[in-house]
């Protein structure tokens, strides 16, 4: 039977005149725009504010599948070099403009340390491949961290022209297939193919985000679904009748959304199921339209202030977290307060002359909205280039430095200067080497994305198990490194103990799984993984009883789950006590290495910044011994542990006098990032960790 006609699924007020935009569409993304704008400036007071994109993608699906649809209803056909074209308009001009002088910002503000993120987010995003380059690099939208780009948002802007890319393709291949089989493309026919799309997505978006969310947030396949919700909306009968029920559904949306943002947080499992309610409340409210009761929210809908930052919303989508990224590094300091109330004005004000400027002249002037598509991708693919040619002039600049700073280091490096490093802190034998005072050693740039000290891999399962110091044939003793990524970085200096003791390591670390038997804060699937390494541990340490010493480290930095009423220090402490019990008494000795001091966030961006100034980097980026020491819980485990066979060592008086903490050492960067040690300096520790390592084993040492 003959479906409706397809106009009908396309509201009046929109068919009626393109320029003319339904007021709760505008709404909606003057809502949208506003709560990732508060997520991002006041996370706390907004913790799940992400869900204005999945508004967003739902828009996008709703009003780009009645633009197919009119079009194939038309003329029986779908010129995808028009559609694709007009997309190119609309959303490059804009797009490439911030990404150029987020470039040109970067070369004059930030830090050469920043520039190899900085200018490969750009070039993914240039290319529109940046949710895939995200995902690919497992980054954690909801962890903020001193890497961050100005341009990391542009990531649902890739998701959103893949989409743009496919879509109408998969719409026009139903089409053919119809008229093969000898069908009528009516809305009913085209519906089955978007039906089985958007739960094939949302399927495989439920799975991917349970066993690898950190990928599932970006990735296209996960997403698609969101616009395909919103195209199956365009595929329903305007709903003109009953406007109090109208009303209601137009609420009932506006409440999910909300309850949505305030209700998420970075702990829940995400797209997956949670976002069908952003989602869905998206859907309603553009279901049900703009209802007359003086009830419904039309009201505050028609509103101008809401009309107008609905119509510069991509605006202040683009323009708003460059600015939150890139400020500080122009003023000199971190934004608090009234500052990001600035901040926010600024972002208003840019969104608008750039839809004045850009968006509204490349989107309907006559240069080249009057003219036939190539122009267009000529254009398009000009100014793409350009923009990709700067971006790529930064990384080859940054790659350049790089290998030119890694020189000089091995310069330094093989000249074994006096006082290197943790020998200038030496409390027993005070060393000064004057010509320390203005090397740096790696440079941030060259520390940034190096390794911990290599180790000889030996097994991947049941974990990772890497082998470091003599080989087991010629070892007097084997003994173990476990913990997280701060047990990683300490295996350089361990390295020095091992060759000198002649005993044969076993690498055994899990980043971001500390050995406790508390449990951690993370997410799925990444919890269930820490839990079964914990478990696997003691079992792996009975089945090799050769390995008579454990050393264990671990990040203070850390976040547990504390059940209600219990005190969060003393769970974390009995935590670690707990784990060394599982620990088989062939296991002879436990030794905790206290966690080391951290560095500000701008830390690093400091040093860089000393090193082109000629000023000794240490003293002027110093950071109070207050701020970078934190109080370490397995430390206090192992000073309280009733156990002969548990002892800790603590180097910090080589890191930090009395007040301060420093960031370079004898001419040794401390941290590649704010808080991961470089292997130069955590080598330059080895001599000194050997000393207390002997000391504190001195009586019961097993030859």
């Amino acid at each position: 039977m003959r479906g409706p006609s397809l106009h009908r699924a396309v509201p009046s007020d929109t068919t009626r005149s393109k320029k003319k935009m339904r007021v709760e569409i505008q709404a909606l993304r003057a809502l949208a725009v506003s709560l990732v704008v508060i997520y991002h400036f006041w996370p706390a007071a907004l913790r799940g504010g992400f869900v204005g994109v999945d508004v967003f993608f739902a828009i996008s699906g709703f009003l780009i599948t009645s633009q197919i649809l009119r079009e194939v209803e038309r003329t029986g056909k779908l010129s995808l070099a028009s559609f694709w074209a007009r997309r190119a308009r609309r959303i490059l001009p804009p797009a490439l403009v911030v990404l150029l002088l987020c470039s040109i910002a970067t070369f004059l503000f930030v830090p050469v340390n920043y520039w190899q993120q900085f200018f490969t987010d750009m070039k993914a995003s240039t290319t529109y491949g940046q949710n895939w380059h995200l995902a690919a690099n497992a980054t954690n939208y909801f962890a903020p961290n001193s890497a961050t780009s100005p341009v990391e948002h542009y990531w649902s802007l890739s998701a959103e022209e893949q989409f743009y890319l496919v879509w109408p393709v998969l719409i026009l291949v139903a089409v053919w297939i119809m008229r093969i089989e000898h069908l009528h493309v009516g809305r009913r026919a085209i519906s089955l193919g978007m039906i089985a799309l958007t739960l094939c997505s949302l399927a495989y978006g439920v799975y991917r985000t349970s066993v690898d969310p950190a990928a599932a947030y970006f990735i296209t396949p996960t997403r698609a679904w969101e616009f395909g919700a919103g195209g199956l909306l365009a595929l329903l009968p305007q709903w003109n009748r009953w406007q109090h029920v109208r009303a209601a559904v137009s609420w009932l949306g506006v409440a999910a959304i909300l309850a949505a943002a305030y209700a998420f947080s970075d702990g829940t499992p995400f797209p997956g199921f949670a976002a069908a309610l952003p989602v869905t409340g998206a859907l309603a409210v553009m279901y049900a339209g703009a209802p007359s009761p003086r009830w419904a929210p039309t009201p505050a809908v028609r509103l101008a202030p809401v009309q107008f930052l609905g119509d510069i919303s991509y605006g202040v989508y683009l323009w708003h977290w460059p600015l939150i990224i890139l400020t500080p590094f122009a003023v000199g300091h971190a934004i608090h307060g009234d500052a990001k109330v600035a901040i926010i004005a600024l972002t208003i004000l840019a969104a608008w002359l750039s839809k004045v400027i850009v968006e509204d002249p490349s989107r309907s002037g006559p240069f080249l909205a009057r003219r036939k598509a190539r122009w267009t991708f000529g254009v398009a693919a000009v100014t793409t280039a350009a923009v990709l040619g700067v971006t790529m002039w930064g990384g080859i600049y940054v790659h350049s430095q790089m290998r030119k700073d890694a020189r000089a280091s091995q310069r330094i490096l093989a000249a074994k200067p006096r006082c290197f490093g943790a020998a200038s802190r030496d409390p027993q034998k005070p060393c000064v080497n004057p010509a320390l005072d203005h090397v740096v050693v790696p440079t941030p740039l060259e520390a940034e994305g190096q390794p911990n000290s290599p180790c000889t891999i030996v097994q991947t399962r049941p974990f990772t198990l890497c082998a470091f110091g003599v080989p087991s044939h010629r070892a007097r003793a084997t003994i173990a490194l476990i913990g997280d990524s701060h047990a990683s970085h300490w295996r350089a200096a361990l390295e020095v103990v091992a060759r000198a003791e002649r005993w044969h390591g076993d690498s055994i670390t899990r980043s971001g799984c500390p050995f406790s038997r508390t449990t951690k804060e993370l997410r799925a699937p990444l919890l269930g993984e820490c839990l079964a390494w914990n478990r696997e541990l003691p079992r792996w340490f009975a089945r090799h009883p050769e390995v008579s010493t454990v050393f264990v480290a671990q990040d203070t930095g850390t976040k547990w789950v504390i059940p209600p009423g219990r005190d969060a220090f003393a769970t974390e402490v009995a935590g670690f006590v707990k784990a060394w019990e599982t620990l088989p008494r062939t296991v002879k000795h436990i030794v905790v290495i206290r966690d080391t001091p951290k560095d500000r966030e701008s830390t690093l961006a400091c040093v860089e910044q000393a090193i082109q100034a000629r000023r000794d980097a240490g003293r002027a980026c110093r950071v109070p011994r207050s701020v970078a020491m934190q109080p370490d819980p397995e430390a206090t485990a192992a000073a309280q542990a009733d156990s002969a066979r548990v002892h800790s060592v603590d180097l910090n008086s080589i890191f930090c006098d009395r007040r301060w903490c420093y960031p370079v050492i004898g001419g040794a960067l401390v941290h590649k990032d704010q808080h991961h040690l470089t292997v130069p300096w955590a080598t330059s520790l080895g001599p000194y960790l050997l000393r207390d390592v002997r000391r504190v084993m001195a009586s019961s040492w097993t030859s």
